[in-house]
């Protein structure tokens, strides 16, 4: 799962701010850079409802995506390779443009990794509250 910051949409976006994001983003998911030790994170991601949910330490939001096809793979293999990009990447980027985003980032060392397991239930903190019926 390649997490990316869209293009700058503000003046506020530049390099350095987004920088800072994605490595909090890469801090929360307990992900490394590229040249170091691959990290197991354990379980980290969950799909419910066709939503695959990544849990952030240290903060009460979650990641999401829709799940697709690819939401059914991840929960037969159970783990999946999360990989945070320090640059941005067009969210209209095709799959040669995302290939190019990679392999630039790795050389670069602007890319962190970390292996996370699919968890078969939703992390409580992503749970919806039940209502009570009258």
């Amino acid at each position: 799962m390649l997490i990316t910051h869209p293009e700058p949409r503000r003046d506020a976006d530049t390099a350095a701010v987004i920088e800072s994001r994605m490595l909090s983003i890469a801090h929360a998911l307990g992900a490394a850079p590229a040249h170091k030790t691959l990290p197991d994170v354990g379980e980290r991601v969950a799909v419910h409802n066709g939503v695959v949910l990544v849990r952030l330490d240290g903060t009460p939001h979650t990641l999401t995506t829709r799940a697709g096809n690819w939401g059914q793979v991840i929960c037969e293999i159970g783990h999946v390779l999360l990989a945070v990009g320090l640059d941005p990447l067009s969210t209209a980027a095709n799959g040669a443009e995302v290939n190019e985003y990679i392999t630039a980032s790795v050389k670069a060392n602007r890319l962190h990794f970390a292996s996370a397991s699919v968890t078969e239930s939703v992390p409580p903190m992503c749970a919806q509250p039940e209502v009570p019926r009258p």
